[in-house]
């Protein structure tokens, strides 16, 4: 016979003789609310096995001190309280992939969620004529050409519950390149996407600046890109239009900025030969150039926690 016993909390003790039989032995609560109690103070509930209380949602089993599974593993449908005592939980996100080129990510095969950033490419910047237009003299505080900022790419941020081993391609939108002539508008940024779940377009060129017969002109800034399919999708900022700055200087658009990337910094006046800043890595739009090549859009970003 083998012997359960059950103690008091301060004397007393109840035995209970259960045949000696292979395998594990069970205790068995039938009540469809019954509870598996131990409430003496500072008293443990140790289970190196399997304890089972029921089948039914009712059933209990509480501890005033602890329940340990050296070796078992808790599982139930729900838990209660604010689990502030809880230790070697991981809380949250914990790692991060990030993308500058396409690829696809692999489920390391226990993820559930993933936190997906998704940034499309920013346009390029609006170039400008390498010289000096007819019947304007060059001089410091005078009109010249400025080519106006590339848009920047869209953002699409969203929380994906995944079965484990899920493989999700992944696009990753360039920058869009710049252009020195002054007839044509700069290139719009690609698209970057996370599989079919949401994606980001990229932001448009920005204009150039025409060739007067007389007199200046100034090419206007791209639009910003968009984001969809997220449970938040933000729209890239505009590039900007040509500037004024001291003494009067015309100076090219600054590229648009992304919720990742700063746009490229504006042609500035310096004898009619500046070009446009690179738009940075995260959708930055290129800067609009002052008489010179507007400069190119960031790439995109796809960027994975979990």
């Amino acid at each position: 016979m083998a012997g359960i016993t059950i103690k008091g909390d301060t004397s007393g003790e109840i035995t209970l003789n259960v045949p000696a039989t292979a395998g594990a032995n069970t205790i068995t609560i039938p009540a469809s609310s019954g509870t598996l109690a131990v409430t003496s103070p500072g008293g443990d509930a140790s289970f190196p096995g399997t304890a089972t209380v029921g089948t039914l949602s009712a059933t209990t089993i509480t501890a005033s001190g602890n329940i340990s599974t050296p070796s078992g593993t808790v599982t139930a449908s729900s838990f209660s309280g604010d689990g502030s005592s809880l230790t070697g939980i991981a809380g949250g996100f914990s790692n991060m992939d990030v993308f500058t080129s396409p690829g696809t990510w692999t489920n390391p095969g226990n993820v559930q969620k993933v936190k997906v950033t998704v940034v499309g490419g920013g346009g390029g910047g609006g170039g400008a004529q390498s010289t000096t237009p007819t019947g304007i003299t060059a001089s410091p505080n005078v009109s010249v050409t400025c080519g106006g900022g590339g848009g920047a790419g869209g953002t699409a941020i969203e929380i994906i519950p995944f079965p484990s081993g899920t493989n999700v391609p992944v696009t990753v939108g360039g920058g869009g390149g710049a252009t020195s002539s002054p007839g044509n508008r700069a290139v719009t940024g690609g698209t970057s996407s996370f599989g079919a779940y949401c994606s980001a377009t990229g932001g448009t060129g920005g204009f150039p600046a025409l060739a007067p017969a007389a007199g200046a002109c100034h090419g206007s800034g791209g639009d910003g890109g968009t984001g969809s399919g997220g449970n938040l999708n933000v729209v890239g900022g505009p590039g900007h239009r040509w500037s004024l700055g001291n003494g009067y200087q015309q100076m090219g658009g600054a590229g648009g900025n992304s919720l990742l990337g700063g746009g490229g910094a504006q042609g500035q006046p310096d004898q009619f030969n500046t070009t446009g800043g690179v738009g940075t890595t995260g959708g930055g739009g290129g800067g609009g150039a002052q008489n010179r090549g507007g400069g190119a859009g960031g790439s995109g970003v796809v960027i994975v926690e979990y």
